[in-house]
């Protein structure tokens, strides 16, 4: 995009492209790094909860949707964007499928099967369930930034 396609705000006060980047590189890599820290700590870990398959499937399909929806008031302060993403957001953003993978390689079978984070919306998730609400998360977001594309003013 260009500088003015990047900056540009829509009629509805709704994000800019820059915004959107920068809460999903926000929201991606700190919701990497708990899981991280989690299966790090093994049995130290912080109990987040009993993971709920159904509650995380309708998240799933909420941001799946054309639905819109504000961002959960205790996950705002990390992911609410604050300007235009830093310089580093393309390294992280490429280096992210590759350190999910890993991690993936790296949990014992126990660790695969209890909740890592707590999600405000989705509850308690395990790695997998994070990886699924990331996924939805990012489709979300595509589909904001093709709303924000093909609204009125946007500059060609």
């Amino acid at each position: 995009l260009t500088p003015a396609q990047r900056t540009f705000r829509p009629a509805d006060g709704g994000w800019t492209a820059d915004e959107i980047v920068q809460h999903l590189v926000k929201s991606e890599t700190g919701t990497l790094a708990i899981v991280q820290k989690q299966a790090a700590a093994g049995d130290a870990r912080r109990d987040v909860g009993t993971p709920d398959d159904a509650r995380l499937a309708g998240v799933e399909a909420f941001l799946r949707s054309d639905a819109r929806t504000t961002m959960p008031a205790a996950a705002e302060p990390f992911i609410r964007p604050d300007g235009p993403p830093d310089a580093g957001w393309r390294d992280r953003l490429a280096a992210f499928s590759d350190d999910w993978r890993a991690l993936g390689a790296s949990l014992s079978p126990e660790l695969e099967t209890v909740a890592l984070m707590d999600h405000p919306r989705a509850g308690a998730l395990r790695a997998d369930g994070a990886a699924r609400f990331l996924a939805a998360h990012i489709d979300h977001h595509a589909r904001q930034l093709e709303r924000l594309r093909t609204s009125d003013g946007f500059p060609a």
